[in-house]
């Protein structure tokens, strides 16, 4: 069982690439895709979104591209993942009495929690998980 998409995997995952740059460095959208393993289009998409958020920004020109709009220890997991997604658990009720409605806000709280996470302490967190991976020939 999955609450992320695709779409909040892959921007996830571009922020993550924007967030191990210089803050003077920016990327041109096919150089994230490439990195990322993201198709371009979809991608050129999803930095809109996150544009919007206020996560990422872009200059326009020949050297232009993204970078993020704040450092990645004050950028969240859960920043991401709200500005690209739906919703992780139903929050609002167009009933006047839903029975279910403390439960749902209850487990939207959880997942918040959950992903509270810094992109700065995700970077952290792979780079010492990759750095326990053994490769054999």
């Amino acid at each position: 069982m999955g609450i992320v998409s695709t779409k909040g995997e892959y921007g996830l995952t571009a922020v993550l690439i924007l967030s191990r740059q210089t803050d003077k460095e920016l990327l041109q959208t096919k150089e994230i895709a490439k990195a990322g393993d993201i198709p371009q289009n979809y991608l050129e998409q999803i930095l809109v979104v996150l544009k919007k958020a206020g996560l990422v920004i872009s200059i326009r020109g020949a050297k232009g591209g993204y970078k993020l709009a704040k450092s990645p220890s004050s950028i969240t997991v859960f920043d991401v993942l709200e500005s690209l997604e739906c919703c992780f658990a139903q929050k609002d009720s167009t009933t006047e009495r839903n029975i279910l409605q403390p439960f749902w806000e209850d487990t939207q709280n959880k997942i918040e929690n959950i992903f509270q996470i810094s992109i700065s302490e995700l970077d952290e967190f792979l780079e010492k998980d990759s750095s326990n991976l053994l490769y054999y020939i």
